[in-house]
């Protein structure tokens, strides 16, 4: 049996890609903060790692990536699905 990662495959070098990879970690339940290294995240409940070692390998991969092209603006897009995910209309989202 194929062992099938979770994580969305590594994203182009667009926002539009960089939209839709968080969109995705967002989808499955598996959006984190992009400051904290995947190898550090774990389940509440278990302490057991939420993601495997190829799952990081892709997950620090593709993070290089978006922040070499993208820089902070990663931040305000990974926000936007924290807001999402925590059901937060921000202020300025009405203005």
């Amino acid at each position: 049996m194929k062992n099938q990662l979770r994580v969305p495959d590594m994203p182009g070098k667009s926002s539009v890609a960089m939209n839709r990879w968080f969109a995705q970690l967002f989808a499955d339940g598996l959006l984190f903060n992009p400051d904290d290294h995947p190898e550090d995240i774990v389940e509440i409940g278990t302490g057991e790692p939420t993601f495997t070692e190829k799952e990081c390998q892709v997950l620090n991969a593709s993070l290089d990536r978006l922040f070499k092209c993208h820089g902070d603006k990663v931040y305000d897009v990974a926000l936007n699905y924290f807001h999402k995910a925590m059901g937060i209309t921000p202020r300025y989202a009405n203005a």
